[in-house]
């Protein structure tokens, strides 16, 4: 009776071991806090631009509805200026000015979304056009 109840408290151990190790690891305090919505018939749509840019940091942000150009210009000091001047707006990240081939690295889009979560602007990426 003692051998088989020692394989037991063995496995219990090894349960506990790994749950311990599993909690000690996994993040329990989420990071993304989403704002709730509003209550229906009061939203307000936020304004959109397009922020394209391409390997040399050269950038243009375009208002789209009305379609206004509100900032040129090139490097990541100058993009975070010009998204500070046009806060609330939400910004549409394209990694590719005319033509295609000076299309940004992977590596520009995940600086530019850390600019944005630093700065608390609403961004996203541009889904590809088939």
């Amino acid at each position: 009776m003692k051998r088989s109840s020692g394989h037991l408290l063995r496995f219990i151990d090894l349960g506990l071991l790994l749950l311990l190790a599993f909690l000690s690891v996994a993040e329990l305090n989420p990071t993304l806090q989403v704002p709730l919505p509003g209550k229906p018939g009061r939203g307000q749509k936020a304004a959109v631009a397009r922020l394209e840019f391409n390997r040399d940091w050269e950038m243009a942000i375009t208002r789209l509805n009305p379609s206004q150009v509100l900032c040129r210009g090139k490097g990541t000091a100058e993009l975070a200026a010009c998204m500070n001047r046009h806060a609330p707006m939400r910004f549409l990240l394209v990694p590719y000015l005319n033509p295609p081939a000076e299309a940004a690295t992977v590596q520009q889009v995940v600086t530019l979304l850390d600019i944005c979560k630093r700065t608390a602007h609403l961004c996203e990426i541009e889904p590809l056009q088939p």
